[in-house]
């Protein structure tokens, strides 16, 4: 562990997780630069003991480096930095470098975010005290003194957040899947994107455990250190581990829990819900406590949210499904005939597990961003089209072809970045749409 009295720490990126690396360090006795390419910041919450710089990241003599997750790893300053051997540190490594409590880490490219709110459901149904953090909700540095060690915490983190790591040390480390996303971050190489999931396991200690999705092919290869114990999760029942048989989860071969039981739909939801189970008993978590918190749990906003019925028909927001992958997992939860709202920020990805998940299941497919003509192509005319000019148009045109008994769902399996600040304020345009229809 680096000892931080004294020493001086560059923290790139003044949005949340920089302000509160910043704010944990400055605790930890760090002499601290919090600097950012933005002028005119607004850190309100800052500790004073931070000096800030604007207009530019800087390292002032710093020769210890925090880089906002959203820096990646070939922008050139960040090159230069470890070229001169500037030691990188990532805001989950030295949040993680303090924790009195276990942490429980979720990674991979669908589910992560589900997965961690289901462990701390199932922490809570147990009577533990438990903190929810990372890359969902508020960072880590700002929570994770919150809990001693009684508690667990459970810490989303992403591939953006773990390549930087050079020490991370979590107590359980889950992998739901890797799929293609996110090609541009790591310069189209998907086997780098690949690497970041799996250094979530490259420092699990003797006695840790890896809770790895068994049917990809991907996750299932991926090594772990020697003494730590492998469980596996996925779509089928296994006489070890976790599995699928004929719509409940079992455990080790045993039925635990009917999918009628479990409030989230969908097959996706049950692989969360194995890594969820998996993660609590490996911390020792009682088991009949862990089923009654998925029995209560009732999903996050974004993630197949249902919005409305409204002249019969339902209304979901799957905004979080910012890839292909996602977006077909939703939607294969549905029961057709359905109409889809699609489309987004380009990042170039396959199209072809979206396109599985609708042709012969959806009634008309609404097409909006920057992907709209690939993905009208990647169709064929298999599935009727229109193109949309907003928000506003593609919902008012989904009402018109949705019909009675069927559903909608907004399914953009890309990001938002083409023109919202984010899935959630994504998701709430479109919800704000479906409110603003005549009953």
């Amino acid at each position: 562990m680096i000892a931080w009295d004294g020493r001086r720490v560059a923290v790139w990126g003044a949005a949340r997780s920089g302000v509160a690396a910043a704010n944990l360090l400055a605790d930890l006795g760090a002499k601290v630069i919090l600097s950012d390419p933005r002028t005119g910041l607004d850190l309100a919450g800052l500790d004073p003991r931070v000096a800030v710089r604007g207009g530019g990241n800087v390292l002032e003599g710093a020769t210890v480096l925090v880089p906002s997750p959203g820096i990646p790893p070939h922008t050139p300053a960040l090159k230069a930095a470890r070229a001169a051997g500037v030691t990188l540190v990532s805001e989950i490594e030295l949040a993680a470098s303090v924790a009195r409590a276990p942490i429980v880490a979720i990674t991979g490219t669908d589910g992560k975010s589900t997965t961690t709110e289901m462990v701390g459901a199932v922490a809570r149904a147990a009577g533990r005290p438990v903190v929810v953090a990372g890359n969902i909700g508020d960072p880590l540095s700002a929570r994770v003194r919150d809990v001693g060690p009684n508690g667990i915490i459970a810490a989303e983190v992403s591939a953006f957040q773990l390549w930087s790591c050079g020490r991370f040390v979590p107590r359980v480390a889950i992998i739901t899947n890797v799929a293609e996303d996110h090609a541009e971050y790591f310069l189209g190489d998907a086997a780098a994107y690949a690497a970041a999931k799996a250094r979530v396991l490259a420092d699990l200690q003797p006695g840790g455990v890896a809770v790895l999705r068994a049917d990809d092919p991907i996750v299932a290869a991926f090594p772990t250190p020697p003494g730590v114990r492998r469980v596996l999760f996925g779509a089928e029942r296994r006489p070890a581990g976790w599995g699928v048989d004929d719509g409940w989860i079992t455990g080790d071969g045993t039925r635990f829990l009917h999918a009628d039981e479990l409030p989230v739909p969908g097959a996706h939801n049950l692989y969360n819900a194995q890594a969820a189970l998996a993660a609590g008993q490996a911390l020792g978590l009682p088991l009949p406590a862990m089923l009654d918190g998925l029995r209560t749990f009732r999903g996050l906003p974004h993630r197949l949210q249902p919005v409305r019925v409204r002249r019969g028909i339902t209304w979901y927001d799957d905004s979080k499904a910012t890839n292909p992958h996602a977006a077909a997992a939703g939607l294969r939860a549905l029961t057709a005939p359905f109409t889809v709202i699609t489309g987004g920020y380009e990042k170039g990805l396959d199209l072809k597990p979206f396109v599985d998940a609708v042709v012969g299941r959806a009634r008309h497919v609404v097409l909006t961003g920057p992907t709209a003509d690939r993905t009208e192509r990647a169709l064929g005319g298999h599935v009727p089209t229109s193109h949309a000019a907003d928000m506003a148009d593609a919902v008012r045109q989904a009402a018109e072809h949705a019909r009675e008994g069927e559903s909608v769902v907004l399914s953009p399996a890309a990001s938002s970045f083409d023109a919202y600040r984010s899935y959630s304020h994504r998701g709430q345009v479109f919800q704000q749409a479906v409110a603003a229809l005549p009953d």
